[in-house]
């Protein structure tokens, strides 16, 4: 009905003005975006050439879309929308029918019966043999030659008068800026008993300004062909987006608003919470996020800020009042200790003339994030168990807490684990999905925060292979230092500087070197730097940092699946009995 009426509300009051300027704006934007890398840039004119004959018709293209008017808009609507055939699907609690759309016919959905030592052999198979289309064209492969050794983006750096650190990089090939402010805190900061303060504070800041409400505040930024986000993370909060070059002035005036003209919506803020709590209890549903939750507090321990989710749980979201977000926003939002990342088209000295109306109203004040006890180091070859009634697959998480990404080892064991979990060549994803057929996917690594941050191994598999899957992490994680080989040297560094080739080429690249050399105090040449640290290791460095990091012996079993068919397996493991929690990660 809502949709219906919609539409008829659109035949009686046609096109608005704004509402076609936003539209125009964000499609001139979408142009831009379609160009951010070199990947794009060959489908977009191999797309053209195709269907117009002419590769370069992304101005013709550009200079169209400026040209649209209402009524092409309206004669479009009466063309292919108004009266014609359509498909409208409905999702409903169950045993809540009578919500979804009228005449809707239920869906059949069959579920797959899961039955142990039931999974059938899964293999490569014979290659096929098929006609291969005629071409003129060469599509022999060339021969490797060396490795293209990166070379990083010119990086320059400033400090406003307020202490606010900007690091920019000048990039014209898109006329595109993308940004971030980044703020210290996050979970962090978030007060005790009460995490998820940091993340409701970013959601309420997109909820309107103090001059502006949410509507006109979400107006503004089409209209400028920007988008701009704030989230709440780990240890920040961060302010990010990206507009047209030539509006990144007053795309910067409406991130000021947001700093330091909030609107402070009692109204908007007891929605946002309530949004909150709905989605915690979405989550709980969620395997995934149940082994995220659990893997994080059994690691981390009770008095650990990151023994929470981020986002918080319903205990300690329920207790969150609107003050605790002004309390947080006076502590925590301040020029002292945060930066600013911008790249694309736009110079030095313009971002530092754009920013100086918010040094001058933004002032220093010094910032303290509390200190975090040491995390009690979870015993190893622990099984813990989390039951999902009738859940088909099981999610698996195996790790540890390692390193922080601020430990000169950090870069060497990220190297270490290229092989056994980095990416679809690795050992663990060619062993589940390819060899096994129990996965989509298997991969490992380490999460990167300036706390002491875990390894882990992760996979979602068929439910009557969990123990088996188990087995196979457990085996291939044990012996991976011994079974790494020069063959294994050598394909990492192949890898892994092949694929730099590309590392800096879009905005968003080149926005995270910047944040990484802000967050962790690094050089503008760091991942030159990593770059030779990695060609010079050997098959006994590489030996070395997975023996330290990767010891199986010290390794947690995180399992989220169905009890009744699993739980009582888990014993088969050898690691004594799994210790069975709640969605949260604490003992029954």
């Amino acid at each position: 009905a809502a949709v219906e009426e919609g539409l008829a509300r659109f035949e009686r009051e046609g096109v608005h003005p704004i509402a076609l300027e936003r539209a125009k704006v964000r499609a001139e934007r979408a142009l831009h975006d379609g160009m951010g890398s070199v990947l794009d840039k060959a489908f977009l004119l191999a797309e053209f050439n195709e269907f117009t004959g002419d590769p370069g018709y992304i101005t013709t293209s550009a200079e169209r879309t400026l040209a649209v008017t209402a009524d092409d808009v309206l004669d479009v609507y009466d063309r292919y929308v108004k009266g014609h055939t359509s498909v409208t699907t409905s999702f409903v609690p169950r045993g809540q029918s009578d919500l979804a759309v009228d005449g809707a016919e239920p869906a059949v959905v069959v579920e797959e019966e899961i039955v142990p030592g039931a999974e059938a052999e899964v293999s490569q198979g014979v290659e096929a043999d098929y006609l291969r289309t005629r071409t003129d064209a060469d599509r022999s492969e060339p021969p490797l030659g060396e490795a293209p050794l990166i070379s990083a983006p010119q990086v320059w750096q400033a400090t406003q008068a307020n202490g606010l650190t900007v690091y920019g990089i000048e990039s014209d090939e898109e006329a595109l800026v993308a940004f971030d402010l980044t703020l210290p805190g996050g979970q962090l900061g978030d007060p005790p008993g009460k995490t998820g303060v940091a993340g409701l504070l970013a959601s309420l800041m997109m909820e309107g300004t103090a001059r502006r409400t949410p509507a006109e505040l979400e107006e503004a930024i089409d209209l400028l062909g920007a988008r701009i986000n704030v989230v709440a993370g780990r240890e920040s909060i961060r302010v990010s987006g990206s507009t047209l070059a030539r509006t990144f002035e007053p795309t910067m005036a409406l991130v000021e608003e947001l700093i330091l003209a909030p609107r402070w919506d009692e109204t908007e803020f007891e929605r946002l919470e309530r949004e909150l709590e709905t989605r915690l209890r979405d989550q709980a549903g969620s395997p995934t996020a149940i082994a995220n939750n659990v893997f994080g507090r059994v690691l981390y321990g009770e008095r650990h800020a990151f023994a929470n989710p981020p986002a918080g749980t319903p205990d300690t979201v329920a207790g969150i009042e609107l003050d605790d977000l002004r309390r947080y926003a006076s502590a925590y939002l301040s020029p002292s200790s945060a930066s600013f990342h911008v790249v694309g088209a736009v110079s030095q000295e313009t971002v530092q003339q754009t920013l100086a109306g918010l040094t001058e109203r933004w002032p220093a004040q010094p910032v303290a994030i509390p200190d975090q006890p040491e995390p009690p180091e979870a015993p190893g070859q622990t099984v813990y168990f989390v039951d999902v009634p009738g859940a088909k697959q099981s999610v698996l998480q195996v790790g540890r807490l390692a390193l922080s990404a601020t430990d000169p080892d950090y870069t060497r064991l990220d190297f270490a684990n290229e092989r056994l979990g980095g990416n679809s060549s690795g050992r663990l994803f060619q062993l589940l999905r390819i060899d096994k057929g129990y996965t989509y996917g298997a991969t490992s690594g380490l999460v990167d925060t300036v706390e002491v941050g875990p390894w882990m191994a992760r996979t979602s598999v068929r439910a009557n292979v969990t123990l088996e899957s188990l087995e196979l992490l457990r085996d291939q994680i044990r012996n991976y230092a011994a079974t790494f080989t020069e063959e294994d040297v050598e394909v990492t560094k192949n890898q892994v500087i092949k694929g730099n080739a590309r590392a800096f080429e879009s905005l968003g690249a080149k926005l995270g070197l910047l944040r990484q050399m802000s967050r962790y105090g690094l050089p503008a040449d760091f991942r030159e730097r990593d770059q030779q640290t990695l060609l010079a290791m050997t098959l006994a460095d590489f030996r070395e940092v997975i023996e330290t990091h990767l010891d199986e012996n010290r390794m947690i079993y995180v399992v989220v699946g169905d009890a009744n068919t699993q739980l009582g397996r888990m014993g088969e493991l050898r690691y004594g009995d799994p210790v069975v929690l709640d969605l949260y990660g604490r003992r029954f």
